[in-house]
């Protein structure tokens, strides 16, 4: 029965990224990240002499997909020189539209474009799957299911392990874990959370690459092996070659431009980030005299990364003292403010901050 497979999911190729402020060439680049991971797995699957191939959807994205990234998947997955099952999942749904429908796929790939679970097999294991059709899909697959007696059964399915829902993520095919157990498989093989995860009867892979600010966890492929005596066990290997980053520098004190680029340029070696994607916050007061242009430090500073974005939220420091001393209606205003007897510290604070963006408000 010795068996063992490369489960990967969620690639989203040809995904727009303008929901991270990605466009232009910075989001182009982010795409062929995708393209490559795609090849790695390929390549990795060839490393651990897989038999086959699992993908639990979301390989593509069916509303921005070209042509010619379908014929690239078609070409990739087809050279893979072992069988590949797919399952669509809710943004590359099989709909009448899709690659999934309208391409001839090669001989080695299967897709399991139908919404009932239905068995595939690969030796001795059979391995449960299916699609979604639709983008929407509320059903728990599992609620009414036979349980199986007999043999060894795998679950691939794009699905929602409602005991571990990510935050800000919407449910799509809920299933428990104990489901799985009762249902009589070994093991579901899912997708659609991004951040890598496994557990005794689910396996989330992540995505292949990090595909927003948020994702911070793993990414990776699963490589699962099932002896000869039945046992089961599942490996996650990281598989991304990107990271995305927020990073907020506190310039406060800084004199010149070159400090600052310094700075920008130090959180590559110092947090491990060559190569990643990066979004970089000024922060704290800076002196009247430094002046900043953050889309030139982007283009300056962006040696060692994929992409670089500096925005300045730093605030112009106001010596408070030379301002009292105007008899003008700005120096009256900052009198005023100096001689209120705080009660707190939070009224302290709250003095020091009207007063900063009080003189903000004079200055501009």
């Amino acid at each position: 029965m010795a068996l063992r497979l490369l489960h990967f999911a969620d690639l989203h190729l040809d995904r727009s990224f303008a929901g991270e402020r990605l466009y232009g060439v910075g989001a182009q680049r982010r795409r062929e990240d995708l393209r490559a991971a795609l090849q790695r797995i390929v390549e990795r699957a060839e490393e651990a002499q897989a038999d086959l191939i699992t993908c639990g959807g979301d390989l593509f994205e069916q509303d921005h997909v070209t042509r010619e990234t379908a014929s690239f998947v078609l070409q990739t997955l087809g050279a893979a020189g072992r069988p590949v099952l797919i399952a669509p999942g809710h943004a590359d749904p099989a709909v009448p539209s899709s690659p999934y429908r309208y391409l001839r796929w090669p001989t080695n790939v299967t897709v399991a474009a139908h919404e009932d679970l239905r068995p595939y097999h690969h030796r001795d294991v059979q391995i449960w799957a299916s699609g979604f059709m639709r983008a929407e899909v509320a059903e728990a697959p599992l609620r009414d299911f036979v349980r199986l007696e007999g043999g060894t059964h795998l679950l691939l399915l794009h699905a929602s392990d409602m005991t571990q829902v990510p935050e800000g993520v919407t449910p799509h095919k809920p299933i428990l874990p104990s489901q799985v157990e009762e249902a009589g498989f070994r093991h579901a093989l899912l997708g659609h959370y991004h951040d890598a995860r496994s557990s005794a009867s689910v396996t989330y892979p992540g995505s292949p690459e990090p595909l927003g600010w948020s994702e911070s966890g793993r990414h990776c492929t699963a490589l699962v092996s099932l002896d000869d005596e039945g046992a089961l066990t599942v490996r996650l290997d990281d598989v991304n070659a990107r990271q995305f980053a927020q990073e907020s520098i506190d310039i406060t004190g800084m004199t010149s431009p070159e400090h600052v680029r310094e700075a920008v340029m130090a959180i590559r070696g110092g947090k491990h980030l060559d190569g990643a994607v990066i979004r970089t916050t000024l922060v704290g007061e800076r002196s009247r005299s430094l002046t900043l242009d953050p889309e030139a430090l982007s283009k300056e500073c962006s040696d060692g990364f994929a992409y670089l974005e500096v925005s300045d939220r730093s605030r112009v420091s106001h010596d408070l003292d030379a301002a009292a001393q105007e008899f003008t209606s700005r120096g009256e205003m900052v009198r005023k403010l100096v001689d209120h007897k705080p009660e707190s510290r939070q009224d302290e604070n709250t003095v020091g901050r009207a007063l900063q963006l009080a003189l903000d408000a004079f200055d501009e």
